[in-house]
């Protein structure tokens, strides 16, 4: 083995590593970035939902004609 190609392998295995630690550092920050947006919609389907319950929602549906209304209920 020459010395320039164990040189070239040791230059791809370095970059080989920084890739791998880059990603592996994005995978974790969207992950957390990911957990942090599930939550907030869990909340908010939460607050839609205790919202309804109280009676101050008006479901609306639509008409023949296209335009929508208050249903009947």
């Amino acid at each position: 083995m020459s010395l320039s190609f164990l040189i070239g392998l040791l230059v791809v295995l370095l970059i080989w590593m920084g890739i791998r630690s880059i990603l592996r550092d994005w995978r974790k920050k969207f992950a957390e970035d990911d957990a942090r947006t599930k939550a907030r919609r869990k909340e908010q389907i939460e607050r839609n939902k205790a919202e309804v319950k109280s009676g101050g929602v008006v479901t609306l549906e639509r008409g023949e004609d296209g335009v929508y209304r208050p249903g009947k209920e």
